[in-house]
């Protein structure tokens, strides 16, 4: 059965958002950042994440569907009962995958604090530990394989974005459409959440890591 957050790690979180992190040894706080970081940037999480998204956007090109109906029919009952059997099909795949993409982004949140915390308090506990390697290794972190694939989901959604506002312009000022408009402002808001979602969580890690490297350090500069 599939977890958003994994047993093991969950003692990790809970420490970390009570601010525990203090009581443990370098060791100790790198093996945590370790177990937090692998069950943030699991593949299964990034692909239900795309399924999710999927499944919202096809609930939105449902909704716009249903508008079209009730704007563009002339028989207000039938239209009606259409517009209704229409909502009730995009619930199907829209409300699962909208429950599903909050329930990735809330996990992934913490998983995303946790991890960036821990790495931090490993370079706390041992300030004179950093190396070169440290060094390289904090700011190239989002080339690993895990977070390279939530940076390319955040940037194809970030283009999804953009193209789901042009439709709205394009629905308003060009070719004036009250579905054009609906389904281009759900997919605007659908896109630009998952973007900033996948984004910030790559950025609480990877801001946790910088912190490993201090401005202090010139050796680690080097």
């Amino acid at each position: 059965m599939f977890r958003m957050i994994l047993p093991d790690t969950l003692p990790d979180i809970v420490a970390a958002e009570e601010g525990a992190t203090h009581d443990a040894t370098a060791a100790q706080a790198d093996a945590a950042a370790a177990r937090t970081r692998a069950d943030y940037g699991r593949v299964s999480r990034w692909g239900l994440g795309l399924l999710g998204t999927f499944g919202a956007a096809i609930g939105c090109g449902l909704l716009a569907h249903m508008v079209e109906v009730l704007t563009n029919g002339h028989d207000p009952l039938g239209d009606g009962l259409i517009a209704v059997l229409v909502l009730v099909i995009a619930a199907v795949p829209l409300v699962p995958s909208l429950w599903l993409l909050l329930a990735l982004h809330r996990s992934g949140r913490r998983l995303a604090r946790a991890a960036g915390s821990w790495a931090a308090q490993a370079f706390r506990e041992a300030p004179g530990s950093s190396t070169t390697g440290d060094w390289l290794a904090a700011r190239f972190l989002s080339s690993s394989s895990d977070l390279v694939l939530r940076l390319v989901g955040s940037a194809l959604a970030g283009l999804g974005t953009v193209f789901a506002a042009s439709a709205v312009y394009y629905a308003i000022a060009v070719a004036p459409s009250a579905a054009g408009v609906t389904a281009g402002l759900t997919l605007t808001i659908l896109f630009a959440s998952v973007c900033a979602g996948q984004f910030g969580g790559v950025q609480r890690i990877q801001s946790g890591a910088l912190g490993r490297v201090p401005q202090a350090a010139p050796d680690a500069r080097r």
